[in-house]
């Protein structure tokens, strides 16, 4: 499973170096999107202190990423949170090589915080900001509206599709790789 969905990120992934290769989409709209997925992305692990979890892995069926090379015994009653953890840091490492091929001045990608926009977990439904400071109840669906994909930007999105060079194409970016020798 692991395997499975360490590709569903690399072929994400590579989709999104292709778009920010491109230079069309404004980061702004791409960070909104991030704002949109990432936490949905933190809530598939499941909530904390899961008890599922916690037995699934006592009978075999659900291990830690890092299993063949951590010392520590797992913490069994917070495996969804060590793995979203796990998962946070390869997602880092994917936002700062994104991060390399957006032009000095432009503005970088940022990952939202695990307490923004969650719906699962300690956090679930609370106000926090994409950096994850907290908000007042009543400045929360302004803020979401201001930090998530708005329909302008859906209409900005739908202009750029009209022409095929919103993201590099898949050539391209093979013969770039092949020409640098990698």
């Amino acid at each position: 499973m692991l395997k499975e969905e360490f590709y569903h990120l690399l072929t994400g992934n590579t989709g999104l170096m292709r778009i920010v290769k491109a230079g069309k989409i404004p980061i702004p709209i791409i960070q909104k999107y991030f704002n949109k997925w990432v936490p949905s992305c933190y809530d598939l692990f499941g909530t904390d202190h899961s008890s599922t979890a916690q037995w699934a892995y006592v009978w075999g069926l659900k291990g830690r990423y890092d299993e063949g090379s951590s010392p520590q015994p797992a913490p069994k009653d917070r495996l969804n949170e060590a793995a979203r953890r796990l998962y946070r840091q390869e997602l880092e490492g994917l936002t700062a090589a994104l991060n390399r091929l957006i032009p000095e001045g432009r503005p970088k990608l940022v990952l939202p915080d695990e307490r923004f926009n969650r719906k699962l977990g300690t956090h679930a439904g609370k106000p926090y900001s994409v950096t994850g400071e907290p908000l007042g109840e009543e400045r929360y669906a302004a803020y979401l509206a201001d930090v998530l994909p708005s329909p302008e930007d859906e209409r900005i999105l739908r202009e750029i599709f009209k022409d095929n060079d919103w993201i590099v194409p898949i050539e391209e970016r093979s013969q770039a790789v092949a020409g640098n020798g990698q």
